[in-house]
């Protein structure tokens, strides 16, 4: 998993249980304290699950919590850092329809192609009927519901409800997760 991930979620322990609970979860992950994640660096993804877990462990949250929360911080931080993502988004269904790209774009910087070829091939969006996306999730993680978060969470930005139907679930054994988002009008206001 490449490192914006992890960054984001240990400046979410940092600023949500303070240094104290920072310094902690490195301990618990075998992270020196100084340790800092690269984003042009793909990670181990039993690292990352070792991350969470503990990250979840010492901010006493289950992991859909975590994941919610999570889901704040890393709008924050993708919206300071990568603006234009934003800006040639008219709405959430249009910013969701383009994360494959942006989620590929960010791994374009990987030099090792398999590694490439993986986070590439985690995420792809479909036209829906009536206006709907259809999402397919292919993350040996699964990490469905911090794609849930997040599609909520940028609903939000955007002045959105969105509905997430879940079709299918690594979870519940399926091969896949797929979802549905279907789009309420957006609040101008917001």
């Amino acid at each position: 998993m490449i490192g914006l991930i992890q960054k984001v979620l240990l400046d979410m322990v940092q600023q949500v249980g303070g240094d104290e609970a920072l310094a902690e979860v490195k301990r618990r992950t075998g992270l020196a304290p100084d340790f800092q994640y690269r984003l042009d660096t793909d990670y181990d993804n039993e690292e990352v699950n070792e991350l969470l877990k503990n990250a979840c462990l010492v901010l006493g949250v289950d992991q859909d919590e975590a994941f919610r929360i999570y889901a704040r911080f890393f709008l924050a931080e993708t919206f300071t850092r990568f603006p234009t993502f934003f800006q040639v988004s008219a709405d959430a269904r249009e910013f969701l329809a383009r994360q494959p790209a942006i989620h590929n774009m960010l791994a374009s910087g990987l030099r090792d192609t398999a590694k490439r070829d993986a986070v590439n091939d985690k995420f792809a969006v479909e036209e829906g009927p009536e206006g709907k996306l259809l999402v397919f999730y292919r993350s040996p993680n699964r990490y469905c519901g911090l794609y849930i978060a997040l599609a909520e969470e940028f609903g939000k930005h955007y002045g959105q409800q969105v509905q997430i139907d879940v079709l299918q679930c690594r979870k519940r054994g399926d091969t896949e997760c797929a979802f549905q988002l279907q789009f309420s009008a957006k609040d101008d206001s917001h």
